[in-house]
Order: C-alpha cells, then structure tokens, then sequence
C-alpha cells in the first residue's frame, strides 16, 4: 500500500483539483474462477450456500488488491497528473490551463478498463478539497475543519472509553501538532487506571485539554518538501518526550513546516542522559520520516553536534552503535541552534523546552574590533549577524611575470568588498587558487562570520576540499590542510563550482594583480592590489603536518579520517558506513572491536614494521600467519588486510620453509590429559645430547610445561644427572609456582633414580613415568621439545653453537604466543595481563598510552578480573580443543605421494629445450647428522629442476638461491 502522507503531499501545491470516489468499491473488481469458492457463507432462512463472484467488502487482501489494480490502470500518470488511495481519486494540475487535457487523459484510460465513478461523490476544477482527511491546496495541507470541529466542541471524558476516544482524533491529526507527546502526557494516569479505580478528571487535565484546543483553533499550514532544496530538521528532548519538526525554506527564504513528530520516552528511555535522549529524537525522526530524509540533504540543529557525538563514541556495540549505522544512509549536516533564528524554531522551542547541556558554545557576533588584519583596509566596519551565509568569491591567476589572487566578500544584503593581492613568490595556478581561497578564509574568521557558502571556478580545489579528489602532490597537501582547518572554524560551510563567467568580479581581480592588461572597453576604476611576500601557511604562524592519508594514494584510512575529521563534507554511503566502526584518538584513526577493544590502525609502513617484530623480532617465534594476526590484534594493532598479510609474510620467511616440521600420522588413538588448574601438573622431558654442543658445553636442555597455562621453563645442563633434574625443579617449579600434584617424565634413568624418588616424597608429590620406549605417551613435554626446537634452528642458523644464550628468548616468545590448546598466551593465562613487546614500543599501542593513567590499584584489580575471565574461558576451550586434536590424529594416514606442479612447469621452445629454470625446496632426507643434527634446515634450499622426459625430474645443487620458492605440491611427504 502506497504511504498516506506522500500522496497527500503530492496533491498539495497545485492549482485546480478534481476529486473522484470509486463506484461500488471493491464490487468492480471480478473473483478469479478459482478463488470464488473461497468467498462462499449462508444466510439465514436461505437454504444452500452463496458465493461472490465479485471482489467482497471483508477479504483480507482486498485493499491491496484494488491498489494494484488502480496502479496498473494509471501506472504513467500517479505522481504527475493524479494520485490515488484504493478508490479514492484526485486529478491535479499546477497549472489551471492544463486540468482539461489531465481530466481527458484520466476518463479515456477509465473508459479503456471499465473503472466507474461515483458522481454523487466527485467534485472538479476546485482549488481546495479534502483527501484522505486533509484538506489541500496551493499553499500546502491544513486540518480538516470538521475533524478540528469535533475536537474543539467534545466534552471533558467522563471515563477512560471517551478519553482514548478523544486521543484517538488527536493523533489523527497529530503531524499538525507541535509536541503533541508532550500536550497529552498529563492524560498518561488516566490511561494507566484499571477497572476498579475512579476517573477523576482534574484541574491539569482540564488545562492540557483546553491548550491543545486552544492549538487547534489556529493550525499551522504545512508545506510539502520540493526536490533539490535541503531540509532543517530540528530536534528537542525533555525527561518524558522527545519531539522534532521537519522545515524547508520557500523561494522567498521563508520557513514552511513539513512535518512534526514527537512521541513519549519509556522507563528505561527516561534514564538516558540529555545528550543521548536527544540522539534517540534524531534516530526516531529518520526512522519515520525516511522517505521524506532520504532524498534530501538534511541539516540538524540542536543544542550539539549530536552527529560528532555518536562519531566519536569509543564502543560500537549498544544503541549509540545502532543508531549510527541506521543513519548512515542519510546526508546529514549539523547547523548549531543559536546560530539559527526563524519564527519556525522560536515556536518549536516554545513547545519543547528541552534540557541544557553542558559545553554550549555561545553564539558569537563579529563587530569592527575584529578587523585587524595589516592588508584588509576597509573604509567602513562590517557587522554580521548570523542569520544567511556570506558568499565568498575566490580566483588565482598565474603568468610569466607574477601572480595574482582575488577576493570577494558578498554580505547578505548584497554589499561586495572587493580584495586583489600581488604574490611575490613562486607558485602554481592551483597554489594562486589556494592561496585566493585561504586569504577570504581569513577575512571571514576574523570577522567572526560562522556560516559561509564558497563559490569559485577550480574544479580541482573544490573538489579535494570535498574529498571527491585526491591530493596526490605534497606543495598542495599543505594547503588542503589549512584550508580543512579554516573550514572547521565555520559552524555552516558549503561550497559550489561556478562557470568563469559568473565569477568575473575575483577573476578580474586575480588577473589585475598577476599584471594581465584589461581590455580597454572594460570600465575604468581604481583597484588598491595588496602585496603577499610570503605563503599564506606560513604566515599564519602554522606548523602544519601533512596526514599520509591526504598524499597516499593507496593509504585505506584516507577517506576514513577525512570523514571523521569534516563530516560535513560530501562522502559516499559506503565509507559513511565504514566509518561507523571507527573513531579519531589523538590523531590516529581507531577501530572499535566487538569485544570492546580499541585497535590502533596502520598504514603499510607501520604493519610492515610491527609484521616483522611479530614474526622474526627478538620475541618472535617464527608462528604461523593466523597467530601472528591473532598476536597483532591481541597486542591492539588493525588493517583490514591483516590476516591474508601475515600468512603471506610467514609464507615468505626462509627460515620457516628451511625448518618446516615433518608432520607424520599416530599409530595409536590419542589420550589427553586434563589438569584443571595452573601449575598442578608438570610434563619434563630432555633435549639431546644436542650436537654441537654450545660454547659453554651444554650438550642438553631441560624443559617442564604446565599442562594447564602451557608455561614452560627450561635450562640448559651440561650433564644429565639426577641432582641437575632436582635442582631444576626446586628453583625453577617449586620455588617460583609452589608444589605441584604431580610430574610425568618419560623412564630415563635420572628420572626414575632413587634421589628423584626421595624428593617425591618429600615434598608430597607424584611422580608419574610415561610408556617406556614411546615418546607420544608424554607428548606434552614433546610438543614443548618441538616448539623450543624449531624456534632456535631458526634463529641460529649461522651460528647454531650459541643456542644457550637464545635459550631465554626462545622461552619468551614461546610464553607470549598464543597456543592452539587455550586459544591464548601462557603469560596472559600466568599473569592476567599480555607482556609489553618490542612492537608496542616501536609502535605505541593503545594500551600502553591508556596504562599511564590508571593508578595502581586500578591496574591491580583490571589485572585480577582479566585473569578470572581468562581462567573461566579457558577450560571450554580445551577441552573443545582436546576433542578437535583426537580427531585428526586418529585419521588414517595418507599414501605419501609427489605431484610436479603444472602451473608451475618451465615453457618449452620450438626446439622442445626448456628456456628457464626453477629452484625449489626439497626435503633432505638424511638432514641428521652427527655434526649438527638439531638445529640443521628439514630443507635443502637452492635445488634446480632439469625436466629429462615425462615420467622423471632430475634436481642437482645449485651454488645460491635468492629466494626459496616451494615450486611443487604434495599429498604427503615427497620422495625425490
């Protein structure tokens, strides 16, 4: 069904109206065969049953029906010559001499489809008429007399059935009433009474009602909206309603209601604070009226910038959030409501008192003392208030000899002041135009002239100050971004691209002033041309730091941060959208998270460095991609690409493809073990004897893992004895993490020796033996051997005898990445917070800046409840992730199997000779040898594939690879 109140403002604004009533109603419309079965009853004292065989009064889809049958009749004429509501019919013409030739139209297409009308209900050629409720003519909508008659002369009600009577022809006609949530809210505790209580009608109840009477006796007259002219929307929130009133300037600039709305705060809604009841009157007024919204550009005026508020709020989740997204399909502009002074708001701030809000900006009138610049002489001080904007005329010009800029300042009554400036420096045509720009910027501002629309011919200075163009070249950069900064000294600013023609007056001045002689038929004047040594940037005292985003042409923040810093500019729907999840914190963009996390945005530089801290720094641990990205966003960085960068970057490492693991599938299902809290279980084992020994002699390393945090300690030893082991475990488990349940070692001798034994008993705990001779049965101190192992092969591969002294950094970046098993890091889970690594301080994350703030008890009990958190998530996640891990390892293994890849394959020439080589990555087979048999590559790098015929590769050492590339896929571990 098409809206009411567009078809009634449709109907509006026209000159001659004819109005027409269907004849029989829904009774034209004929039952399809198969439906009129449907339509059977009986009557009494009839026997048998009936059936219509035409559309009856009753069905419930008959109005929708008689709706698309009406727009298929006039489908070419609703919305030019005639609107129409089920059978209610109106005929419009703007013009008186055109209703004939509309009637003609609209009774021949009647005739063609055997539409009949009612006579006795059409009346033509009037000026004013009654459809849908409301009576229309060429000056918009008013009440309808007899709905206002029937308001005006009721009674006091008497009970609760006559008052919901009356409140129902009151919201009837309640888009004429301003505020009419806040003149019925007295009427809300009769509405409330049940069927035992008395209805008392009162003193307030009488005045409430005798107000909206008095109202009603002198309606205002509303104003349909017309295509391509902006709207003002004006809000207003008390403690019990809420209520706002659509407006559109005339041709005469006149404000015309369009629309008022207003309705009563709930409970919860009555606790919201001013500013945020004051949002929700923004966010339900473009709900209802977003059809009127949509189309057009709408500007807000309010006691604050309510659309920099919802902007900059930090969380994205709750009703700020969602009022933020439902609102990005609208143009919005925030105009300040004490710049703005019309008989419109003066009334509507008459019916809504509204609540102060705290930081209001008084309104500011410019007088003659503000005049000092040293080149604006004017021979009368200028006074403005601010009631229209001032227009400001700008144009540069460049020549060989010097160059020029022209000003024009065009007061609201019409009176120009004329400026013409010689630049004494170098500059471009854009610079001129620029500095033309930035010089009439000035003069308003120290005027103190808040709203201001911009008029000149550069395309491309209006275009990058709307942000539809990039500024691609740094000498423009600076002056894009005082511009920016002037324009936000303005509460109103809009700007429009003029042909030269209109803009002679600034043109000529520009021209005068770069020394282009006039023709001579031009008139004769004098014109004082001021003289500018120096750029207007630099003169204003500015130190001005370009944004990448302005001069990047590939920086993603750009338009992101140029919507955030000038919403008030044009922008796309698409980064209005976008910009929802985001907010500016000290100058750098922010991205709200779901779990209320604020993450830093980089650029490709930053995410390049912070990547590499990550992966290969002094805490990497060479991970994978996806826990290199969790590990970035957990330490609070973001760029959308994030992922897909760091598996591509952990693709890219030599060292991580020199030393991938072998991955071989289990003979025997797995049995995890479950410890359900921190440091109750301990799983050790012994690298080595590790070959070649380190420079200080260890030979082996002892390593312990907390089944619960997976924290892990580790030592390097020179010898394997008994007291060695008790040692460890008294400094390093005991002394640090307090006695343990139990310690599952595997059965080798200083395990299982008669002083381990003893200490067992001492301090009371268990000691537990693996299966002899089957290292998986301990697996969690294997997988720790793993992990220690594979991050110091990589780091050490050019001097792998100093591995003891990258023992301790190994340890850290083992504890400050996230395991599969917990979804978290060790140290998180130890400590309750993340440990400060060296790409927060090459890159200061939010935290960081956040921590200098908070006291130390703050930062005690933030720590405590991380923690808890932390401890109460993670026995879910094990335990899903214990199930996951005994599923893949239970799987059969697969037929290892080698594939050369056809992407891949070298062309072959004429002469079926391949033109080219590739190297790639092969598995050495005999990678453990007795000279260095833990930390040498799985891969031996820098190998040529020589196609000798189609079932066979040949491969031989080449002398040195720039990059290892893996050249061949496999199913499981290829055979060379």
């Amino acid at each position: 069904m098409p809206m009411a109140d567009m078809l009634i403002d449709g109907a509006a604004h026209n000159q001659m109206l004819s109005f027409m009533d269907g004849n029989a109603g829904y009774n034209q419309i004929m039952m399809a065969e198969q439906d009129i079965h449907k339509t059977a009853f009986m009557c009494p004292g009839h026997i048998g049953a009936f059936e219509y065989t035409v559309m009856p009064f009753g069905l419930r889809n008959a109005g929708a029906t008689y709706q698309r049958a009406m727009n298929s009749i006039f489908h070419d004429m609703i919305g030019h010559s005639l609107e129409v509501y089920i059978d209610d019919v109106v005929i419009k013409s703007p013009e008186e001499g055109n209703h004939i030739s509309s009637l003609k139209k609209a009774f021949l297409r009647m005739r063609q489809h055997k539409l009949k009308m009612n006579p006795k209900k059409c009346v033509f050629g009037v000026q004013a008429g009654n459809f849908l409720g409301f009576l229309v003519h060429q000056r918009g909508i008013e009440v309808d007399k007899n709905k206002a008659k029937s308001i005006m002369e009721a009674l006091p009600p008497r009970n609760k059935k006559e008052l919901q009577s009356l409140l129902g022809k009151i919201n009837f006609l309640r888009r004429f009433i301003s505020n009419s949530a806040g003149k019925i809210q007295p009427f809300s505790s009769l509405l409330r009474l049940k069927q035992e209580q008395t209805f008392k009608w009162e003193e307030q109840h009488q005045q409430a009602f005798q107000e909206i009477k008095d109202y009603l006796s002198n309606p205002p007259v509303l104003s349909p909206p017309k295509r391509g002219r902006p709207l003002k929307l004006y809000v207003s929130a008390s403690e019990v309603s809420i209520g706002s009133l659509l407006v559109q300037d005339n041709k005469e600039g006149k404000e015309q209601a369009v629309y008022y709305l207003s309705r009563t705060l709930t409970e919860v809604e009555r606790r919201y604070s001013a500013i945020e009841r004051l949002c929700l009157a923004l966010y339900f007024t473009a709900i209802k009226l977003r059809h009127y919204m949509l189309p057009h550009t709408i500007y807000i005026i309010a006691k604050t910038d309510l659309i920099k508020y919802m902007l900059t709020r930090p969380m994205l989740r709750g009703r700020i959030g969602k009022w933020t997204l439902a609102l990005t399909e609208f143009t919005l502009r925030y105009v300040p409501q004490k710049a703005v002074k019309g008989q419109a708001v003066a009334d509507f701030l008459a019916d809504h008192p509204g609540e102060e809000i705290e930081n209001m900006d008084s309104l500011d009138i410019a007088n003659a003392n503000l005049l000092t610049r040293a080149h604006v002489c004017l021979n009368n001080p200028i006074y403005s208030i601010h009631l229209t904007p001032w227009k400001l005329y700008f144009d540069g010009s460049k020549t060989d000899k010097a160059s020029g800029a022209g000003v024009v300042l065009e007061e609201p009554l019409g009176i120009r002041h004329c400026y013409s400036f010689q630049l004494d420096f170098q500059c471009t045509n854009n610079r001129a135009e620029y500095e033309a720009l930035i010089i009439g910027l000035e003069m308003l501002v120290e005027l103190g002239i808040q709203s201001v629309e911009i008029l000149g011919d550069s395309m491309l200075v209006l275009k990058q100050i709307a942000g539809e163009y990039k500024c691609l070249s740094p000498s423009l950069a600076v002056y894009l971004v005082a511009a920016r900064n002037l324009l936000a000294e303005f509460r109103e600013a809009t700007w429009e691209h003029i042909p030269r023609e209109e803009n002679f007056a600034a043109n000529e001045l520009a021209q005068v002033a770069s020394g282009i002689q006039m023709p001579e038929d031009c008139v004769q004047r004098i014109i004082k041309i001021g003289r500018k040594s120096l750029p207007s940037v630099l003169t204003r005292g500015m130190e001005i730091e370009v944004n990448s985003a302005l001069i990047t042409k590939d920086d993603w923040r750009g338009p992101i941060m140029t919507y955030l810093q000038y919403p008030t500019l044009p922008s796309e729907r698409r980064v209005r959208i976008m910009a929802t999840n985001y907010l500016m914190w000290n100058e750098d963009l922010v991205r709200k998270s779901k779990d209320e996390v604020l993450l830093r945005c980089l650029g490709k530089t930053e995410y390049m460095k912070v990547m590499g801290e990550t992966h290969e720094g002094i805490c990497g641990a060479h991970q994978g991609g996806r826990k290199m990205c969790w590990l970035i966003r957990r330490y609070g960085y973001f760029w959308p690409t994030m992922l897909k960068d760091c598996i591509n970057y952990s693709k890219g490492c030599e060292a991580c493809q020199r030393h991938g693991p072998i991955q071989r599938a289990p003979s025997v299902p797995m049995n995890p073990v479950v410890k359900p809290w921190p440091f109750r279980g301990w799983a050790m084992d012994l690298i080595g004897k590790i070959y070649p020994a380190s420079s200080q002699q260890h030979c082996f390393i002892i390593v312990a893992t907390d089944y619960f945090t997976k924290w892990v300690e580790a030592k390097p030893i020179k010898t394997t004895t008994s007291q060695e082991i008790i040692t460890f475990i008294e400094q390093q488990i005991i002394q640090r993490f307090g006695i343990p349940e139990s310690i599952t070692t595997d059965r080798g001798s200083s395990f299982i020796s008669r002083d381990m034994l003893d200490m067992a008993e001492a301090f009371k705990f268990k000691l537990l033996q693996s299966t002899p001779y089957y290292a998986q049965a301990n697996g969690q101190a294997e997988s720790s051997n793993k992990v220690i192992i594979n991050i110091i092969r990589k780091m050490l591969e050019k001097n792998p005898k100093q591995w003891h002294e990258k023992l301790s950094e190994t340890l850290w970046a083992y504890r400050t990445s996230k395991r599969e098993a917990t979804g978290m890091t060790p140290y998180a889970l130890t400590y309750g917070h993340d440990a400060i690594l060296p790409m927060e301080i090459a890159v200061q994350s939010l935290r960081i800046a956040h921590q200098h703030h908070l006291t130390g008890e703050d930062y005690s009990q933030a720590m405590l409840f991380e923690l808890e958190e932390l401890d109460a998530n993670l026995e879910d996640k094990s335990s899903r992730t214990r199930h996951l891990v005994t599923n893949l390892v239970q799987q059969k293994p697969r037929q290892a199997e080698f594939e050369f890849s056809q992407t891949w394959r070298p062309q072959k020439t004429q002469d079926e000779s391949y033109s080219s080589r590739t190297t790639l990555v092969v598995r050495s087979l005999a990678h453990q040898t007795i000279e260095n048999s833990h930390f040498c590559p799985f891969q031996a790098g820098g190998i040529a594939v020589l196609p000798i015929q189609k079932a066979s590769q040949s491969v031989k050492k080449t002398k040195s690879s720039a990059k290892i590339q893996l050249w061949y896929r496999f199913a499981g571990q290829p055979s060379i």
